[in-house]
């Protein structure tokens, strides 16, 4: 079980502002004292108010204001689920951070961290980085972010197997949320012991915690009421205690009811069905069955609509990018007839001015001739010059000869492939003239790369590069030579990342992958 965490914005207080407006000094401030401790209702519609009050303070060089930002976009990030750009950026506001920021800042970027490292499965980081974050809470102080580092440092723990120290962060952050009158917070921490105890396979005591769970929400009448009736009536089943799993799964199912939970109804109900059949009571499980089949049916039929609806919404932009692709090819259309119709009047003109040459004499004509040969040559030059630039060397000279390139089975190849990490996100804070400069930098770095090591260039993808070592002529020294260059551009990079640093700007964290295997070759398209 995992709840998000995160520094929240209040959309309904906060609207989201289109590029062309900008915040002044005193709404940005007033913008970002709002952003804390509120629950997001719209992720996609707190993202934009998140970038441009991000654009605002770096405009002004406030890293604090900056951070605080930086936290609100990565929660955002991390909830639609674009990890890498939610990392990024926030790696980025944990280096603004400093003793002129508040000093609750870096206990909510290191839950949103801690939390975008469990989405990645990167359960270890997690725990490193809740550890270090609980060490900076002196003594007996109540942080109220305290619970939240807790609850995801039991979940880091819990996915590494040690369950134990998973149950020792659970019981602590029950003890602090029942001391602090939290009692959701409690019956969540209570009912991830009896969780980690069922793992455990201790029966005992995963039913002691879920009724003490369900104590506590009898107390305050909690929505997961219904949940935890289920879990113990399934565990009643596990024991051969059927007639007590029929009762708790009455209470479970009407408690389910009351709050419209359909999927958990059908969940119960087929349990119930299963332990009447246990007990030789046939016509309860007939009756339940049936009761299965139409709560079933009802929860296909409700997801069957968000399906159409999820495929009407996909249909029509498709449709709307299609009519734009269409109102494209129908301007070029036009462009090419237009360009069509002026080159013959050009050479009209042309034939015409060449008549009349021919007309002043035969000096005149050598030296159209001239003229005509010299062009010809220099565009076969160009074009020439063009093919050697797009294909190697020995492919543009079997290309020429043939007017083909053959598909070759080449039995030992290095494919190299780089992308840049968190790369959505920067282009998010980099303006397009910047963003360009530097992708141009770095590419143009890697081609000098690729030709000192003997590598071909392949193509480039927004920020993905490939090249390949070992064609079209191949040779044993592939694997070594792609290793060699990918480690010169990890070094190029990071030399501009050292600098972008030193200067606070944004900078690119590079991802370089490498595989050896056989590969076909040839040209197409």
């Amino acid at each position: 079980m995992h709840r998000a965490l995160s520094l929240i914005l209040l959309v309904l207080l906060l609207p989201a502002k289109s590029n062309a407006q900008r915040y002044g000094p005193v709404e940005a401030d007033s913008l970002l004292e709002r952003m804390s401790g509120n629950t997001i209702l719209d992720y996609e519609a707190t993202l934009p108010v998140a970038r441009g009050l991000y654009r605002h303070f770096r405009q002004r060089t406030d890293t604090c204001r900056m951070a605080e930002a930086s936290v609100a976009m990565g929660s955002c990030f991390d909830a639609l689920g674009q990890l890498d750009s939610a990392l990024f950026i926030l790696l980025q506001a944990s280096s603004w951070t400093g003793p002129a920021c508040k000093p609750i800042l870096p206990f909510r970027i290191a839950i949103n961290l801690s939390s975008v490292y469990i989405s990645l499965e990167e359960y270890d980081k997690a725990d490193s980085m809740c550890t270090t974050a609980l060490g900076w809470i002196p003594e007996g102080d109540s942080n109220v972010l305290r619970s939240d580092l807790l609850f995801n440092r039991a979940v880091a723990l819990a996915n590494q197997g040690d369950l134990q120290g998973a149950d020792t962060q659970f019981a602590a952050l029950a003890k602090e949320a029942r001391e602090q009158g939290d009692a959701n917070s409690e019956i969540d921490a209570i009912l991830n012991r009896g969780a980690i105890a069922g793992m455990q396979k201790d029966h005992v005591k995963a039913e002691e915690h879920l009724r003490t769970a369900l104590q506590r929400c009898k107390e305050m009448d909690c929505p997961m009421r219904a949940m935890i009736l289920r879990n113990l009536a399934s565990l009643a089943g596990s024991k051969g205690r059927y007639r007590e799993a029929l009762a708790l799964g009455d209470s479970a199912f009407v408690h389910a009811q009351a709050h419209g939970e359909l999927e958990l109804q059908v969940d119960i109900v087929g349990n119930q069905a299963l332990s009447a059949h246990k007990l030789g009571e046939h016509e309860l499980t007939w009756n339940l069955m049936q009761q299965f089949r139409i709560l079933r049916d009802s929860l296909l039929n409700v997801e069957k609509v968000r399906a159409v609806s999820d495929v009407r919404e996909k249909y029509q932009s498709e449709k709307r990018l299609r009519q734009i692709k269409e109102l494209e090819v129908e301007k070029l259309d036009a462009d090419l007839r237009q360009a069509s119709l002026k080159r013959t009047r050009n050479i009209y003109l042309f034939v015409g001015i060449v008549v009349i040459g021919l007309a002043g004499g035969l000096w005149s004509r050598l030296r159209y001739v001239h003229r005509s040969r010299a062009a010809i040559q220099h565009e076969k030059d160009i074009s020439e010059s063009l093919l050697h630039n797009i294909l190697p060397e020995e492919v543009a000279a079997e290309l020429k000869a043939k007017g083909e390139a053959e598909a070759r089975l080449i039995g030992s190849v290095t494919v190299l492939f780089t992308d840049f990490k968190g790369f959505t996100a920067l282009s998010e804070v980099l303006s397009p003239k910047e963003l360009v400069r530097d992708l141009h930098e770095c590419f143009s770095a890697f081609d000098t790369i690729m030709e000192k090591h003997g590598l071909e260039k392949i193509k480039t993808i927004g920020d993905a590069y490939m090249a390949a070592g070992g064609l079209p002529v191949e040779n044993a020294t592939h694997a070594v030579d792609a290793v060699r260059a990918a480690l010169e551009m990890r070094d190029f990079i990071a030399e501009g990342q050292a600098q972008k640093q030193a200067e606070g700007k944004p900078f690119f964290e590079v991802r370089i992958g490498i595989h050896s295997g056989p590969v076909v070759a040839g040209i197409v398209g």
